[in-house]
């Protein structure tokens, strides 16, 4: 591994103190008195990535706590991480693009029990719609560009080099690791698409146009047969189900749709960019409730089912219980604004 990286690890002690942050006159929670946090990590562990002026960073917070343990410090502002993925060892894969002339995309691999990076994945093109997912078997999947079209290259524990990649004349937007499969969303040059594969292969099981409606999130339900999508045609945002088995699509929801995810119950979460959630099926949205806080990122705990949501404005991760849609924790998050979640399952 190149010791001539932007990349740096640090570690906070539990007794750091919160900076400030900024907000826009609305009234927040103050940050929980819960005890010093525990040290100990796990199923639970939450990650999510910061962004500030100058900086992008990692933070890695133990389960059931608002104060984070460990920091991991990416590099310069241009540099941006988009994208978080845990897999079963506790390793956290941080995808990172970096836009400038020249710039590439590139995967980092951090064992957060020991605090190391353990591999560096380099020399993908710059994209932004790259990003990582993991499978049970700790293999890597990343969707990358092509000249024509693009890639989705996997990789097996412990390599740089791809060990398999999914060629296509359309470009794969978006990948979700879900239900025994790898579903992607793709953009193509006359008509856009969404396809499952199996795991740790190249064997499509699954495909259909979704004609100029471009996948952007994908969520899956438990039994597999229905995939969410949220979809934008022109300038519009939609949500959107389609059944697998006879291909017709249903729209769910239309509007400003920010984050997408689901749960092992069949739920549906989708949080729009001015602080309302939705709390659906993969059949429609009956109810919501409102954060008062501008909505960038969705992810549910493994542990009980709490939804944690980043948000910007009063920079912090709000945890709430997505049956009663009362806010069950408060995560404050200093210096900068949350941009994307994660937690080890």
């Amino acid at each position: 591994m190149s010791r001539s990286r932007r990349w740096s690890l640090l570690y906070v002690a539990a007794s750091v103190l919160w900076a400030g942050c900024n907000s826009g006159g609305v009234n927040v929670p103050s940050p929980s008195n819960s005890p010093a946090p525990p040290v100990a990590l796990g199923r639970g562990t939450v990650a999510v990535t910061e962004r500030t002026p100058t900086a992008t960073r990692v933070l890695i917070f133990p389960p059931h706590s608002d104060k984070f343990t460990q920091e991991f410090s990416i590099g310069g502002s241009r540099l941006v991480a988009n994208s978080l993925a845990f897999d079963r060892r506790g390793h956290l894969y941080v995808g990172i693009n970096d836009p400038s002339a020249g710039g590439k995309y590139e995967v980092l691999e951090l064992n957060i029990q020991s605090r190391k990076i353990v591999r560096e994945i380099t020399g993908l093109p710059s994209w932004s719609h790259s990003s990582v997912a993991t499978d049970g078997e700790n293999f890597l999947y990343v969707n990358t560009k092509a000249l024509v079209g693009g890639d989705v290259k996997l990789y097996r524990p412990g390599d740089t080099k791809p060990w398999l990649e999914i060629k296509d004349s359309l470009s794969p937007l978006t990948v979700l690791v879900a239900r025994d499969s790898l579903w992607v969303g793709y953009e193509g040059a006359f008509a856009d698409a969404l396809a499952r594969y199996r795991l740790r292969s190249r064997d499509r099981t699954w495909f259909t146009h979704t004609s100029n409606y471009l996948p952007l999130k994908l969520a899956v339900n438990p039994e597999g047969s229905l995939v969410a999508a949220k979809f934008r045609r022109n300038s519009k945002l939609t949500v959107a189900v389609t059944d697998v088995k006879s291909g017709k699509r249903e729209q769910i929801l239309e509007g400003s749709s920010e984050a997408m995810t689901s749960d092992d119950s069949g739920h549906l979460y989708i949080a729009e960019l001015h602080g309302k959630i939705r709390t659906c099926t993969f059949h429609g949205c009956s109810h919501s409730f409102e954060t008062n806080f501008t909505n960038l990122a969705l992810a549910v705990s493994p542990l009980d089912g709490m939804l944690y949501v980043a948000c910007s404005g009063k920079s912090s991760i709000q945890v709430y219980d997505p049956r009663t849609g009362s806010q069950v924790m408060y995560i404050p998050i200093p210096g900068g604004f949350p941009s994307h979640l994660a937690i080890e399952p």
